[in-house]
C-alpha cells in the first residue's frame, strides 16, 4: 500500500512540474490560445525504442547548401532549442520555435520555403525530431542542420543575440 501511494505522489509531482514548465503562448492579440486536448492533439514523434533509427535517417542539410537557400530567401532556419537559450545566441534570421512548441505553431512557419531545424545536441538529435513531428504533419520539405548550433559557432560564422545592442 505505501508503494502505490509513494508512486501516486510521485507521479502527482511529475505532473506539476510538467505543467509549471509549460509556457502557454499567446497569440498576437495577447489572448492565450490553448493547445488541442491530449486526444485531438498533433502527433508528436518521440525518441523511445525504434524511432532511433528514424531520427538517424531524417534528413540533413549541409550548412554551405542552408546558408545558399537562406540567402536566396528559399529557406529559413527554425531554433527548436528553448526561447532562452534562443536568446543569448541564435544563427541570423532564424524563428525561436522550441521543439515542445513546434507542432502547435505549425502556423508561424513561412509557407513555401524549405525549413531547416537546428539546435545544439549531438547529432543534431532535436533538430531531427523536429524534423520527422513536420514530416508526420505533411512537411515534407524540412531538414536538421548538419551540427547544428554547436559547428555553426565553433567555424566562427555570425550570430544574433536577441536584444543586444547594435
Amino acid at each position: 500500500m505505501r508503494k502505490l501511494a509513494l508512486m501516486a505522489t510521485v507521479a502527482a509531482l511529475a505532473a506539476t512540474v510538467a505543467v509549471a514548465q509549460y509556457k502557454v503562448p499567446t497569440s498576437g492579440t495577447g489572448k492565450i490560445s490553448m493547445p488541442p486536448s491530449s486526444n485531438s492533439g498533433p502527433l508528436q514523434i518521440t525518441t523511445s525504442g525504434q524511432e532511433a533509427q528514424q531520427v538517424s535517417e531524417a534528413p540533413r542539410i549541409s550548412r554551405a547548401e542552408a546558408q545558399k537557400l537562406v540567402k536566396s530567401g528559399k529557406a529559413v532556419f527554425i531554433d527548436v532549442r528553448s526561447k532562452e537559450t534562443y536568446d543569448k545566441g541564435h544563427l541570423p534570421g532564424a524563428i525561436s520555435i522550441p521543439g515542445s512548441q513546434l507542432l502547435y505553431r505549425l502556423q508561424d512557419l513561412p509557407p513555401g520555403k524549405k525549413l531547416i531545424t537546428y539546435c545544439a545536441c549531438v547529432e543534431e538529435h532535436t533538430a531531427a525530431v523536429a524534423v520527422l513531428n513536420l514530416g508526420a504533419h505533411k512537411l515534407k520539405n524540412a531538414a536538421a542542420l548538419l551540427g547544428g548550433w554547436n559547428d555553426w559557432r565553433a567555424a566562427g560564422l555570425p550570430i544574433e543575440v536577441t536584444g543586444a545592442p547594435h
